[in-house]
């Protein structure tokens, strides 16, 4: 089982570096997952594609909620006024006084040798009428920062609703271009990810999470929309886990091939390309041959 670890971001406000430690809640727990699309004349879900799709419906779940716990960090630190370096910063708020947007002009930071940050575009917050924030809608949003040896860019353009507020786990869809890049002297991460109506309703069961899934989720470096469906049931997972314990998830292309996961516990785990089972893998064996 790989557990996936949140830092805590430290107390901030503007003047130190806020957008660097609000990303962290954006960037954590990432890996590197691009391939190219198939062949023409194969279809979209194969022996080959399929990990990708699979793995691509894992990182669905742990960064779209980390879009929805940044917002709140960006409103709660941002104030008008130039930056460091260069380029400014506007805060818009509402009639009641809260954060309404928030428009980043190029705005360069530096905080000393290695540790910078370059944050571009529009962050707009909508609010139910108890006041909850239920909408973020990053306009070429972007955060281009360098932590010491860590180099990341965080890209995203759409919009995500939460009736429920910014809870854990948070109910949502998801729409729009989310992009996270992470090089390291020996590593570089680079997810690339649509999402297209891509719906999740989240409940807690003790300590696990069950979550139903649907909507469009996209193949890393390509317009291909895959149809994710976890049926009613949804999936049953451990609070910090990627394997679910219970549940099936599917994942549909347009020309009809699919693959599936059908979780009978975390370490009884078989997917399925296109009706053919393949052999029953454990959560640390699905999740190698998902990443490899």
């Amino acid at each position: 089982m790989r557990l996936y670890s949140y830092r805590r971001a430290p107390a901030i406000r503007w003047g130190v570096p806020a957008v660097l430690c609000a990303s962290v809640l954006l960037t954590a727990c990432e890996d590197d997952n691009y391939r190219p699309d198939p062949e023409p004349g194969e279809p979209t879900v194969s022996e080959t594609s399929a990990p990708v799709a699979l793995e691509q419906s894992t990182e669905s779940y742990f960064a779209a909620p980390k879009i929805i716990n940044y917002g709140p960090v960006l409103s709660n630190t941002a104030s008008t006024g130039p930056c460091f370096s260069d380029g400014d910063v506007l805060v818009e708020t509402d009639t009641d006084d809260r954060v309404a947007r928030i428009t980043y002009n190029a705005c360069s930071e530096d905080f000393g040798p290695g540790f910078s940050s370059l944050t571009d575009g529009v962050v707009t917050f909508e609010y139910d009428t108890q006041g909850t924030l239920v909408r973020l809608i990053m306009d070429g949003f972007s955060e281009d920062t360098v932590l010491g040896p860590e180099h990341q860019v965080v890209r995203f353009d759409g919009t995500m609703d939460f009736p429920e507020g910014p809870a854990s786990p948070p109910s949502y869809t998801a729409n729009g271009q989310y992009e996270f890049v992470r090089e390291f002297s020996d590593d570089i991460q680079n997810v690339a990810m649509g999402f297209q109506d891509f719906q999740v309703q989240s409940s807690v069961s003790g300590t696990d999470i069950i979550q139903i899934m649907n909507g469009g989720i996209s193949l890393p470096g390509s317009d291909t929309y895959l149809t994710v469906d976890t049926g009613g049931d949804g999936l049953r997972r451990p609070s910090g886990s990627s394997c679910a314990v219970s549940g099936t998830l599917t994942l549909t292309a347009a020309d009809g091939s699919y693959t599936s996961a059908t979780f009978n516990g975390e370490d009884h785990i078989v997917v399925s390309v296109n009706g053919v089972a393949q052999p029953e893998r454990t959560c640390d064996e699905y999740l190698a041959f998902i990443n490899h």
